[in-house]
């Protein structure tokens, strides 16, 4: 059995350079630490997409009443209302399952005393105790999951400002009702039941939806920091080793070519370089403002 570096193209395969053991060895790793970072971050990108919904479904209902109001009835109205709670619903069922599945991840994978754990605790704590947007989504999630979803009201109204004036303004909002969420739950903690009472009987949600997701990017970017040595020393292995393939027509692989004794059979295996991981790392790169 040997392995080399080739290139696919249009049914062809040519083969450009033996790799030994050890640089296959070495490949694999590489290509395994990107891919686990990948899937590592699937949670967090659902969750950024299950925000994008709600916020693109709050805006598509926005266009329609802007359009004609009129023909905002109440049939209509339930079934806006619906739309939006189940985006709501798995926007908090998303990033409680990328915190926790997160927090077990790190453990499984470093230890409870490692420094990647601690960090990551540590960015979780200080979302917590310094948000109290934070706080309440966090909580918000189990009081769905315990009590059912607080049905949130979807209000619209227009006003003319100012009077006569012939510029009419449009809103809408999506409420929760202060005094049922103290009422039908009673694990939110007296931190925050107070912090709750403190808020308006009929208070907007949005707002803290919004901050729970730049908190949540936050925690997420420690992740990327702490990972990113290790993915920046993958991702560099790789470009060199494909450094051969770079003016050759076709896709970077690994060929994996096992002889047979009897008739002289070969059986030949293709594994497609990853280089959409080698990018993402490039683009992190570029966010992070790492110059070399």
């Amino acid at each position: 059995m040997k392995y080399e570096l080739g290139v696919v193209s249009k049914g062809n395969i040519t083969a450009i350079q033996e790799l030994s053991n050890m640089e296959y060895e070495e490949y694999k790793k590489a290509a395994k630490r990107l891919s686990d970072f990948s899937s590592d971050q699937q949670l967090y990108a659902i969750g950024n997409l299950n925000y994008d919904s709600y916020q693109n479904q709050l805006k598509q209902y926005f266009e329609d009443y802007t359009k004609n109001p009129r023909a905002i009835n109440w049939i209509v109205m339930e079934r806006m209302a619906l739309n939006i709670n189940r985006h709501l619903l798995n926007y908090l069922s998303t990033i409680r399952t990328f915190l926790d599945h997160t927090e077990t991840n790190l453990k499984k994978r470093y230890g409870v005393n490692s420094k990647r754990y601690k960090r990551f605790r540590d960015a979780c704590s200080r979302a917590y105790d310094n948000n109290f947007s934070y706080r309440f989504i966090y909580r918000l999630r189990n009081y769905a999951q315990h009590c059912g979803m607080p049905l949130g009201t979807l209000t619209f109204h227009s006003e003319e400002k100012p009077p006569y004036s012939e510029q009419v303004y449009h809103y809408l909002e999506v409420k929760f009702d202060r005094d049922e969420l103290v009422r039908e739950y009673d694990l939110w903690g007296s931190r925050l039941v107070k912090e709750i009472q403190q808020l308006p009987p009929k208070f907007e949600i949005t707002p803290h939806i919004t901050e729970m997701m730049k908190c949540l990017e936050k925690i997420n970017l420690v992740l990327i920091e702490d990972d990113f040595p290790e993915l920046l020393q993958s991702a560099e292995y790789i470009e060199r080793l494909i450094t051969q393939t770079k003016n050759k027509l076709g896709f970077p692989c690994i060929l994996k070519v096992e002889k047979y004794r009897k008739g002289h059979e070969l059986k030949l295996e293709i594994t497609h370089i990853p280089l959409h991981l080698v990018e993402m790392v490039t683009n992190i790169k570029t966010q992070l403002g790492i110059s070399k």
